[in-house]
């Protein structure tokens, strides 16, 4: 036998193997990143998978939003969120895929409002530099 066989012929018993006995490979979270008027964002944060895959993407978005429902332990879809300049126009207006929603955009003052149930919570913060915004909203059950 070579050297490449010895190598090789292992591989090829245990693939052989593991796809008699069912084997499945654990699935991996895909988060797709959207755009919209050029503007780049991402959703999600449903599942564990889905949480660390969001985590792996966050140093990509420096604006960054949570979202939860008071008294709920469950993640919250569907909060539509609406990204405005200084100038007060809209740079993004998309729904939430989950309770993780961040944004790519450029240094600036941002009026960020979300709506969930009814309910409308708004921020305005500065994005400058290299520095992150982490704005949490909690609305009311």
């Amino acid at each position: 036998m070579t050297q490449l066989m010895k190598l090789i012929f292992p591989v090829i018993l245990w693939l052989l193997t593991m796809a008699g006995s069912g084997f499945a490979p654990i699935a991996t979270a895909e988060i797709e990143i959207h755009k919209q008027q050029g503007t780049r964002y991402v959703s999600g944060g449903i599942t564990s998978e889905e949480v660390k895959e969001m985590q792996k993407l966050a140093p990509r978005f420096p604006v960054q939003l949570y979202f939860r429902a008071e008294g709920s332990e469950d993640p919250i879809i569907g909060v539509n969120v609406t990204v405005r300049d200084i100038q007060g126009d809209v740079v993004l207006q998309a729904q939430s895929d989950g309770p993780m929603f961040f944004v790519d955009v450029v240094g600036g003052r941002y009026t960020i409002d979300a709506e969930y149930d009814g309910e409308t919570l708004s921020e305005t913060k500065d994005q400058t530099g290299r520095r992150y915004l982490r704005i949490k909203y909690r609305f009311n059950e």
